[in-house]
């Protein structure tokens, strides 16, 4: 009966965190500026390449799991960045396979400022283990459907960056593909992928000794849920070492930190602590995050 309450609690906490999120995320948001925004691609100058894995709610069954490897990279003849990510979620019954395709032209508008015009192409793979709802749903119409469901969506974007200063604006699934496993009678709502619009903005500022405060600020907008605000301030050392954090309003904190070895190898963790939706509860109420980044610079 415990077993049971408690995946009963999950799978209530899962609902009201997909009414927010419907797409992946990262906290480190800042390494990942082109899953967030297409026009963002290529603004590092170089080629990247990396791997993300993040668990949260470890104590609860069905904890959402997310494995993420991804690219990017910068044409300076054609003044295109590209870049993709390829990631997969887990979480209790349900899993879904992205691939995630960006393109970004960048237009210089001043000695250092560049502007990026970005569009995304997304692809999903939507799976349900019916095996495992079988008990909690008995006969329910989903159990009659499909076990997966593949939906193709488009976005875009622009982005602006001048080496200190960078702003970006984004849509992702704005085609808003349907959505649905099963065919219900007389049904009114139709599951379908919502867009998300994000806004991102960062401040790069020097402090001497080669220590660096980035203040950033991120704002993710999707219909019928509540906007997310998140908030943070990151500090480099000499780009060899840095520490950072961020703050989701109403939902959780996250202490970061990274260092990079010989110049090419970056590693990340990410710490998070969650006050919504485990508020009443003292564990099991935070996330995970590791991340191993190679930049393949001359």
């Amino acid at each position: 009966m415990r077993k049971l309450l408690l995946s009963l609690l999950a799978f209530i906490a899962l609902s009201k965190q997909s009414e927010a999120q419907q797409l992946h995320f990262t906290s480190i948001y800042q390494q990942h500026n082109a899953m967030y925004n297409p026009a963002a691609a290529g603004f590092t100058g170089h080629t990247a390449i990396g791997t993300t894995y993040r668990s949260m709610w470890s104590a609860f069954p069905g904890n959402p799991k997310t494995f993420m490897v991804y690219g990017d990279a910068y044409w300076a003849k054609k003044s295109s960045g590209f870049a993709s990510y390829l990631y997969r979620d887990v979480t209790g019954p349900t899993s879904r396979t992205g691939l995630q395709l960006a393109y970004s032209y960048h237009v210089k508008t001043s000695e250092k400022g560049q502007l990026g015009l970005g569009i995304e192409l997304r692809g999903l793979q939507y799976y349900i283990d019916k095996s495992k709802l079988t008990d909690a749903l008995g006969s329910d119409l989903v159990l009659a459907g499909n076990n997966t469901s593949f939906k193709l969506d488009a976005g875009a974007g622009v982005y602006y960056s001048d080496g200190k200063f960078s702003a970006g604006a984004a849509v992702s699934q704005l085609i808003q593909s349907k959505l649905a496993f099963s065919d219900v009678p007389n049904a009114t709502e139709r599951a379908k992928l919502y867009r998300h619009f994000n806004f991102t903005a960062s401040y790069y500022l020097e402090t001497g000794g080669g220590t660096h405060l980035i203040p950033n600020v991120m704002v993710r907008v999707v219909p019928h849920a509540p906007t997310e605000y998140d908030m943070g301030c990151k500090v480099d050392y000499q780009d060899k070492i840095w520490w950072a954090l961020t703050y989701r309003v109403r939902h959780f904190w996250s202490l970061q930190v990274g260092f990079k070895l010989m110049d090419q190898i970056s590693f990340a963790y990410a710490y998070d602590y969650y006050n919504e939706p485990f508020s009443d509860f003292n564990t099991g109420n935070n996330a995970h995050e590791v991340g191993l980044r190679f930049d393949l610079k001359k």
